[in-house]
């Protein structure tokens, strides 16, 4: 959805690239301008990036009502010519690569920036050695109708996260998956789906897992975690550069944890007919008196631009920072050190949840649980980080936490689990069911049941947070399914009690 051309920056005597970026022409006026001012506004933000492997991004400007962006020339070629030519990359040259772009997400996410095009047209191999990212920014305006009211899909759906084909936001969890597909284009020679027309594409990207990888090695388990349905079940970008981090230097990775993205998630937002405009590009930079060059009827194989706009860019200047004010007071984390879970029932409590159970609660990593055969409670801190203690964390942390374990109970999304300690050896899968917040609990807390085919309440699991620290309670007893009051009364009660020793704590 646009022409790259070749130009020369005058006042700079540089060669720099232009895309001229064009709008669905879906968008009625109204959105149309809207897009626009959002790009601007974005383009402002996102040109402040500073990142070798981030395309630099000069300047942003309109021309008869279109964005233009000014942007640093490269030469060489995308990933995708470049597998096109030599076929598959060994695993260990795909995970290093990933690692360097991986880097570069990380920089943009960390300015509340995502890319929403990661693909491997979009990742540059330049002739000095460089990997790059490019279009910033642009995918967010090209973005603007992922789904026309034909119905028909725009854009590359191999490589677009299951989340915003089902029309959500995303977030930077999307742009992961988005990388991770990208990588598996690169070791496999194809993307993860493939199918005869985009919506086949589609239909798969939603309804099953990706093919595994073949030729992946080790770095086929890390891609197969990344490519996870759900984004809270991703790694984050940590876990993730650490994984690859391994593959790239020629070792085993670790079994991947599931990890919830950092950002707490926005509530979805449903993309009707029209989908709603969303903008973004970048500039900081003046590129005044353009010269602009006829466009190439073909572009050189060795970069990606073709060549020249017919529009001159007038310096940028930055609209005034507004001035700083008073930051709010922190609030004060309980929890500095980790509370023995094990200790947050008493032996009188134990016997009224899980009758046969031993008093003394079995260790389960941070977590405790008191299980006999068909039933069972536990107790688990839950990690705003995988690979890290949940205890000692900030307030902050701990509530985007809460947010985003609420964000995917109340989404409904189907869970996999399995429980040795009851005797449930076997993974199945439930759909999640009646999420409701819950008072009295903690700070704040919601319940939310996993329900069988029948629609039979099998586990109520209540989520609290107290303070820097949110805690899960499970709650199971085989003799109970059916009466879906009963199971909600055994988790709560678990949960009151343990907030409430746990709130006794000194």
């Amino acid at each position: 959805m646009g022409t790259i051309w070749h130009a020369h920056d005058e006042l700079l005597d540089r060669e720099v690239a232009i895309k001229e970026v064009r709008l669905p022409d879906s968008l009625s006026p109204a959105e149309r301008e809207e897009a626009l001012q959002r790009s601007i506004r974005e383009a402002m933000a996102a040109a402040q990036l500073r990142h070798p492997e981030i395309i630099k991004i000069h300047d942003v400007l309109t021309h008869n009502g279109m964005p233009w962006i000014v942007m640093e020339l490269l030469k060489g070629r995308d990933l995708k010519d470049a597998v096109a030519a030599e076929g598959p990359w060994a695993p260990q040259r795909v995970a290093a690569l990933g690692l360097r772009v991986l880097d570069a997400l990380s920089t943009a996410h960390a300015h509340g920036i995502q890319h929403r095009d990661v693909k491997p047209a979009n990742v540059f191999l330049s002739d000095d050695g460089r990997v790059v990212l490019t279009d910033f920014g642009i995918a967010r305006l090209e973005d603007l109708a992922t789904i026309t009211e034909s119905g028909l899909l725009i854009g590359s759906p191999g490589y677009i996260a299951p989340e915003r084909l089902r029309g959500e936001r995303g977030g930077p969890a999307s742009d992961l998956w988005s990388l991770a597909a990208t990588l598996y284009s690169a070791v496999e020679g194809q993307a993860p789906y493939v199918g005869t027309s985009p919506m086949a594409v589609l239909r798969d990207a939603l309804t099953l897992p990706p093919r595994p990888p073949v030729r992946a090695g080790s770095l086929g388990p890390v891609l197969m975690h990344m490519l996870a349905r759900e984004p809270h079940e991703r790694p984050d970008p940590r876990s993730a550069a650490y994984l690859l981090q391994r593959v790239a230097e020629g070792q085993e990775p670790m079994a991947p944890l599931p990890a919830p993205p950092r950002k707490s998630g926005r509530r979805p937002l449903i993309i009707g007919v029209a989908a709603t405009a969303a903008a973004a590009v970048v500039t900081v930079a003046a590129v005044a008196g353009t010269t602009l060059l006829k466009p190439e009827p073909t572009p050189r194989p060795s970069t990606p631009e073709t060549a020249a706009p017919p529009a001159t860019s007038a310096p940028s200047t930055p609209e005034p920072s507004e001035p700083a004010t008073a930051k709010p007071t922190v609030a004060e984390a309980k929890f500095e050190v980790p509370v023995s879970p094990c200790t947050l029932l008493t032996p009188t409590q134990v016997r009224r949840l899980v009758p046969a159970a031993p008093a003394k609660g079995k260790q389960r990593d941070e977590g405790c649980e008191w299980t006999t055969r068909g039933k069972g409670v536990a107790v688990v801190p839950l990690r705003p980080e995988p690979l890290e203690s949940a205890w000692g964390r900030s307030v902050d942390e701990a509530s985007e936490k809460f947010v985003n374990t609420l964000n995917v109970a109340e989404s409904g999304a189907e869970l996999s689990w399995n429980w040795p300690g009851i005797g449930l050896d076997k993974l199945i899968t439930q759909k999640r069911r009646s999420y409701e917040e819950v008072n009295g609990i903690g700070d704040e807390a919601f319940s939310y049941e996993l329900v069988n085919p029948k629609g039979q309440v099998e586990r109520h699991d209540v989520v609290f947070r107290m303070s820097n620290v949110v805690m899960e309670i499970k709650y199971i007893d085989a003799g109970k399914i059916g009466d879906d009051e009963a199971m909600r009364k055994g988790a709560r009660d678990a949960a009151r009690w343990i907030a409430a020793a746990l709130g006794r704590q000194e």
